[in-house]
């Protein structure tokens, strides 16, 4: 059985885990436990290990029912990280804890747009929106979230893959956000073959099969003569 974002993370101290299925799980004193916990999963690069979803909802709820414990550079953080999680399911979930007035902070709203792009497969918008221009001095939504980049292109690549059975390495790199050298040492970490035209062949999968479609229509005898003899009367 394949894991889900509620299982618990291999990284996941005992003492994480005791609060998150005890009495304490609300308590707005063991807040500080909780985002020291982040802060682990923050500076954590491995994206398969570094998320703890299950805990970073109950610090939000502690921020819900507790408006003076709330910090929203913690909640930016845990967006960020819900975002490149593998259950696409993850950020939606944590925002239906925020208020409006969260949400209306510039990072939250920003990255509320980075959601947006990433569902609609607006990749190069992504990447875009995300660091801004070169002369931009504000700091990243994602700022402090070690891996991000290589978390995001997973997921990336498991769209790719899930879609094209050929595509252009150009594509890929605006998809990825790689130049041309590191797309192909990208190709041959997943065994993809490039021809000389720059097209690589990904591999067939359920996903971006193409599959013949039979459609059958059940006519009954009677519905049959109706036709035939208004096929006649014309």
């Amino acid at each position: 059985m394949a894991n889900t974002s509620f299982d618990r993370p291999s990284t996941r101290p005992d003492e994480i885990h005791s609060l998150l299925i005890g009495v304490e799980r609300y308590n707005p004193q063991k807040a500080g436990v909780l985002e020291d916990y982040l802060a682990r999963q923050c500076a954590n690069p491995d994206p398969a290990s570094n998320h703890d979803l299950m805990a970073n909802l109950a610090l939000l709820k502690m921020y819900q029912f507790n408006p003076d414990l709330v910090d929203l550079d913690v909640i930016r953080r845990i967006l960020a990280k819900a975002l490149i999680s593998q259950s696409q399911g993850d950020f939606n979930l944590c925002l239906y804890l925020l208020s409006d007035e969260i949400c209306s902070d510039a990072s939250i709203g920003k990255l509320l747009v980075l959601r947006d792009y990433l569902e609609g497969a607006q990749f190069d918008k992504f990447w875009k929106e995300m660091y801004g221009v070169e002369d931009d001095d504000d700091e990243s939504v994602v700022d402090g979230i070690a891996g991000f980049d290589n978390g995001l292109r997973r997921l990336i690549i498991g769209e790719i893959t899930s879609t094209y059975q050929t595509v252009a390495a150009k594509a890929v790199e605006k998809m990825v956000n790689l130049d041309e050298e590191a797309v192909l040492r990208l190709c041959k970490e997943h065994n993809w073959p490039a021809d000389s035209n720059g097209i690589i062949t990904l591999p067939l999968k359920s996903e971006n099969e193409a599959k013949n479609t039979v459609i059958k229509e059940n006519v009954k005898f009677e519905q049959l003569t109706k036709i035939l003899s208004a096929a006649n009367d014309i």
